[in-house]
């Protein structure tokens, strides 16, 4: 068994170990060089360009891998969040649908797929891809947290409010929790429940004192 490893390299995961993205990305570039054929490597340079922020050198990375091994489902899956955060958001939905199709995905695919319908105005489509991640797991805190948004913004309020409540019962302090407090005095505005919606936007203050929009919210339903 050869246990060699370019010196080159093991600096490169030196590197990462330490934090010094840029100076890992150097090296792997260097090995890449060598070896310029190298999955392992692409993906090393896709995931590290990634992290710095770097979203279009991230994608080439993650195209390339793709033009030597079509079609892998964990790539693709990769490529997809970068081409969200790129908000490059029609190519990120072909991309998600292609995992779809090849009936290798992990659910939270339609996860992303939901987020990024939702950006294209295709509220519909998204709250299908929420549905089927709920199918899967039915207690994800971002698919209920996210279900309900596009559920608000398609005017099924009473369907917006339980994925909502189902987020707030299951965990109380979650990241979303204030955010979703908020959307769900909205959303009972929007059903003329104005008692509620006040209970809510108080609730979301007590969190979160400096939240102008609950605080605004509250002050014009203190008004009426």
């Amino acid at each position: 068994m050869n246990d060699f490893i370019d010196p080159r390299l093991e600096k490169a995961y030196e590197s990462l170990l330490d934090g010094d993205l840029k100076t890992a990305v150097s090296l792997f570039e260097e090995n890449l060089k060598q070896s310029p054929n190298s999955i392992h490597l692409m993906m090393e340079l896709a995931n590290t360009y990634y992290i710095l922020g770097e979203l279009s050198k991230s994608i080439g990375y993650y195209r390339k891998v793709l033009f030597i091994k079509p079609n892998s489902p964990y790539v693709l899956y990769r490529m997809g969040v970068a081409l969200y955060r790129s908000t490059l958001f029609t190519e990120a939905v072909d991309v998600f649908n292609k995992i779809v199709e090849s009936g290798k995905y992990l659910p939270m695919t339609y996860l992303w797929l939901g987020l990024s319908y939702y950006h294209l105005g295709k509220e519909d489509k998204s709250i299908q891809a929420y549905r089927k991640l709920l199918e899967f797991c039915p207690e994800t805190q971002m698919a209920n947290y996210y279900m309900g948004v596009a559920l608000k913004a398609s005017g099924k309020y009473d369907e917006a409010i339980i994925h909502f409540e189902r987020l707030l019962t299951s965990c109380p302090t979650c990241d979303q929790h204030v955010s979703a407090l908020y959307h769900l005095g909205r959303t009972y505005m929007k059903n003329f429940n104005y008692e509620k919606a006040k209970i809510h936007f108080k609730r979301a203050l007590e969190l979160d004192p400096e939240n102008k929009n609950a605080s605004e919210m509250y002050n014009y339903l203190m008004d009426l």
